[in-house]
């Protein structure tokens, strides 16, 4: 079935609603979510790290088939159930989400960040490599319609735009990023990047039938 970008984003208006902005309870731990592809195949992964000696306490990963093609601004429905399927068999439930990708710096206010954060209600940040929508103005990326600060850019190996998914406040999302910021980049997302390489790695070299992640 073809996807529907106009369902779609009738969900994200509608989901947007349910984002919360308050303080992050005390963070103990922190995961990562990251996916990679090929062809096909989606591969996800989770990383629980504590603070703040920035230990990974925890990993799990899922193969999956993609179901969506990639879709500028609704990249959650590509994303969101790799993601999920490796989460949830993390044995360590983390604190606060960090996600590859914006929370409500999105047309829509509802990037993967927020959808991640509103359908598990937890704590969770966006933390984008670039730009999607806004205005860049003295590290801060505003709504270019309402002047509504939708971001912060923290610089961390390069510019990182970092955004409340939901659960949070912006200023507690920029505090966590900068502490969890490590050798150029932010350390549970480098993390769940470099286990998600070794298995797509692993699948591709092996036998095609054995499943990186039992």
């Amino acid at each position: 079935m073809p996807f529907n970008a106009e369902a779609a984003r009738r969900v994200q208006e509608r989901l947007a609603k349910l984002v919360v902005f308050a303080p992050i309870p005390k963070a103990e731990t922190v995961a990562g979510l990251d996916v990679a592809y090929s062809g096909d195949v989606a591969y996800g992964t989770a990383v629980v790290v504590k603070m703040p000696a920035l230990e990974v306490v925890d990993v799990a990963c899922s193969v999956s088939k993609v179901a969506v093609p990639y879709v500028p601004t609704f990249l959650a429905f590509r994303e969101l159930t790799p993601m999920l399927r490796a989460y949830f068999k993390l044995r360590v439930e983390p604190d606060v989400i960090l996600v590859d990708g914006h929370g409500v710096a999105h047309p829509r206010r509802f990037g993967i960040a927020s959808h991640m954060g509103v359908v598990l209600k937890k704590p969770t940040i966006g933390v984008a490599k670039s730009r999607l929508y806004g205005v860049e103005e003295g590290g801060r990326l505003l709504d270019p319609f309402t002047g509504e600060v939708l971001a912060y850019v923290v610089k961390c190996g390069g510019k990182k735009y970092v955004s409340v998914g939901s659960y949070a406040t912006l200023e507690d999302a920029v505090r966590i990023v900068e502490t969890l910021c490590k050798k150029g980049d932010v350390y549970p997302l480098r993390a769940a990047h470099e286990i998600t390489q070794k298995i797509k790695k692993a699948a591709l070299s092996d036998d095609e039938n054995r499943n990186p992640c039992p």
